[in-house]
């Protein structure tokens, strides 16, 4: 059923019922979950067909119809990312239903150990194959996501990618985090955070549900992805209030970098935290950052406007009145600075709120404007999210924590120069001194073999330290040997889809290298 076959006046109701049943099936699946019985087992199963099957219904309605004709090259590579997006979906479908099984049997509680568990009783057999099955469907949808993003040029394939990977891979640590309660003894309300796992786990549903009707609904070509079928153009939208607003905090921006908070505390020697601690930590550890980037949007606006990837942001085009964002910049700073100095610790705070000043005035007020190094020493201010983490955990900085804050640094300026040769007229345009602009390309990818090298041999040093093992040792080598292949393919071939490639695996890299850590420390430790 296409949307434009419907007339206009009932396009509102259409979507509103669509909703409304995703809604519903949602309640009845969560009713299924509460009610721990094989009645209720049942119950949750057949809701989440159903909210599948209407959230994929109103995705698909929403797309043109395919080209009718495609070569058989592309028919072949549509037939294997159709096949790995019916098998993404069905693994993370018997994930939840299998969770669904582990709660009504009370599995949590019979294998309470990472990543295996004994003694291999039934019930303990049966929470290791929803583990099994969990990182299957992890895989499959990483692989998808990638697959997908690589073959379709449209933003929605973009964003949906990141959406269901990241869902995903939060929704892996909130179960790695209630099993290590489990283990710890600690008196949670089992009822509660199960809820909060399902509630997670049927937003992941969803994500990975739109991720693969996109995917069989169209073909892998470099087209765009329509709302409006009958005239195959793009319907432009204007944001919601809310969404400019949030806008300014750049989530994008600043998620991998929290992401580099939570693994911090968990890396310490001080042993694993509480989950209180987490929470507090990862909440004031957020708005620090969002609040230093509504600043950064605040003084930039005059650049912004110059550029052509910035200038439809709130403050150039006029949506917000800037001192909004001077406003709200200044709420998010001192907000986090009370939360993290009352429920977490002192020093915490000081060290987010060094993070906090350090972007919003050291890199932001003096060094983009005015240094070619802006990037270079600006980088420290991206580096500190993981000693937040630290000094959460264990009141103190030592050399250690350091090297971490030291992959970061080194990490910055190959992530950001690869995208700065990208948009080198953008910034020449708006006369902010990037290396490409002031040393031209040859110059700055010799920098960013340079830089990663070194970041490279910093990451390998954890293990000497004895902050990791071997596990994490073997990890960093092979994606610290695939960054350097990245680097050398765009030195080789100069394309922009090269720079695109190497700018976006240093995202990944960055990600999967503090996941390394964190497996290290909970799994081979």
């Amino acid at each position: 059923m296409q949307q434009e076959h419907l007339p206009a006046n009932a396009r509102p109701l259409w979507r509103v019922s669509i909703m409304s049943l995703a809604a519903l099936a949602y309640l009845l699946s969560l009713a299924g979950v509460v009610w721990a019985t094989d009645l209720g087992g049942v119950l949750n199963s057949i809701a989440l067909l159903v909210l599948g099957g209407a959230v994929s219904w109103f995705t698909a309605a929403r797309l043109a119809p395919a080209p009718q004709r495609l070569s058989v090259r592309v028919q072949s590579l549509w037939r294997r990312e159709r096949t790995l997006a019916f098998g993404g979906v069905i693994a993370v479908y018997l994930t939840l239903i299998f969770g669904t099984v582990v709660t009504t049997i009370g599995g949590l509680w019979s294998c309470t150990t990472l990543p295996l568990c004994a003694p291999f009783e039934s019930d303990a057999g049966i929470t290791l194959l929803h583990r099994g099955i969990a990182a299957t469907a992890t895989l499959l949808i990483l692989v998808l996501a990638i697959w997908a993003m690589r073959t379709h040029s449209e933003q929605s394939f973009r964003q949906v990618g990141f959406w269901a990977v990241g869902l995903i891979v939060v929704q892996n640590i909130a179960g790695m985090l209630l099993v290590l309660a489990a283990g710890q003894g600690e008196g949670m309300a089992l009822t509660t955070a199960r809820l909060a796992h399902f509630t997670l786990g049927a937003f992941t549903w969803s994500a990975v549900v739109v991720l693969a009707t996109l995917v069989v609904r169209v073909p892998p070509l470099k087209r765009t992805v329509t709302l409006d079928a009958a005239t195959q153009t793009v319907v432009a939208s204007q944001p919601s209030l809310f969404k400019d607003y949030l806008s300014l905090t750049k989530p994008g921006v600043i998620s991998l970098l929290i992401f580099t908070t939570f693994v911090g505390m968990f890396i310490t020697p001080a042993g694993l935290p509480s989950l209180s601690l987490i929470f507090w930590t990862m909440l004031g550890g957020w708005l620090m950052p969002a609040g230093a980037q509504a600043i950064n949007c605040y003084f930039d606006r005059d650049i912004d406007v110059k550029m052509g990837r910035t200038s439809r942001r709130p403050l150039p085009s006029g949506r917000i009145p800037a001192w909004h964002a001077l406003a709200l910049g200044i709420a998010l700073g001192v907000a986090a600075f009370a939360i993290l100095a009352i429920f977490v610790n002192p020093l915490t705070a000081w060290v987010a709120l060094a993070g906090y000043i350090y972007y919003a005035v050291i890199y932001t007020m003096v060094l983009k404007r005015h240094s070619v190094h802006n990037i270079v020493i600006g980088g420290g201010a991206g580096a500190i999210p993981p000693l937040v983490g630290w000094a959460a955990v264990t009141g103190s900085l030592t050399w250690s924590s350091l090297l971490l804050f030291a992959i970061i640094f080194y990490w910055t300026p190959p992530h950001f120069w690869a995208l700065a040769l990208i948009r080198r007229k953008d910034y020449a345009n708006a006369g902010v001194p990037m290396l490409p602009v002031v040393s031209g390309d040859e110059e700055t990818k010799r920098q960013i073999l340079i830089y990663t090298l070194i970041m490279v041999g910093i990451s390998l040093l954890l293990t000497p330290f004895q902050m990791m093992g071997m596990a994490y040792l073997i990890m960093a080598a092979l994606l610290g040997l695939v960054f350097i292949y990245y680097v050398l393919r765009m030195m080789h071939n100069d394309t922009t889809a090269n720079r695109w490639a190497l700018y976006g695996f240093s995202l990944l890299y960055l990600f999967l290298l503090f996941v390394a850590m964190m497996v290290d420390r909970l799994i081979f430790v």
